[in-house]
């Protein structure tokens, strides 16, 4: 798999306090709100969301088709070279791979349930609150007021950097030429 490069971190990524504890898959007051945006998926990530829509369309009630605002958008800044931009559904506000009526993600859900790669799960998704843009990896402001990485930090616990916590996804999707 080619990996996205990176030129320039942002040295905020270092200074913000990242996703302790269990990050978004513990419990968190956020209410998906990152998934109030949709996302852009990789061309690698759509293959296996086709591959899979047996197992996605029941958890979203919608067929794989309708779950997309765009075509293909050719683009080097995306593993594959191409993405296309999820749809928001209008009865939630919330990205088409939201899982209806609950709480998370069923992409998210395929890859720990199921045990699915976890290249299903769109790049923007594994690092956020971090994105990147034409070589630059930067933390998409403004964090939404009940990420898990703007809670309070349980006493006495040391809480690693955004860009530490996120570290395994960015080294797996990255090729970061400046640490």
């Amino acid at each position: 798999m080619n990996k996205i490069k990176i030129r320039h971190v942002d040295p905020k990524t270092k200074t913000q306090k990242g996703l302790f504890g269990d990050g978004c898959y513990g419990a968190v007051k956020c209410n998906d709100e990152c998934c109030e945006y949709g996302c852009d998926v990789d061309l690698a990530t759509l293959k296996l969301i086709e591959k899979h829509r047996k197992l996605i369309e029941p958890l979203i009630g919608a067929k794989i088709e309708d779950c997309f605002s765009t075509e293909l958008k050719k683009d080097d800044d995306y593993i594959g070279g191409a993405y296309r931009e999820t749809s928001v559904r209008k009865s939630d506000g919330r990205c088409a791979f939201h899982l209806r009526e609950k709480r998370g993600c069923s992409l998210f859900q395929l890859w720990i349930t199921k045990r699915l790669p976890k290249k299903i799960i769109p790049t923007i998704c594994r690092i956020f609150p971090l994105t990147w843009h034409r070589g630059k990896l930067f933390i998409d402001t403004p964090i939404r007021e009940f990420c898990k990485c703007r809670e309070k930090t349980p006493r006495g616990e040391r809480v690693p950097s955004l860009f530490d916590t996120q570290k395994k996804e960015l080294r797996a999707l990255f090729d970061i030429l400046e640490e």
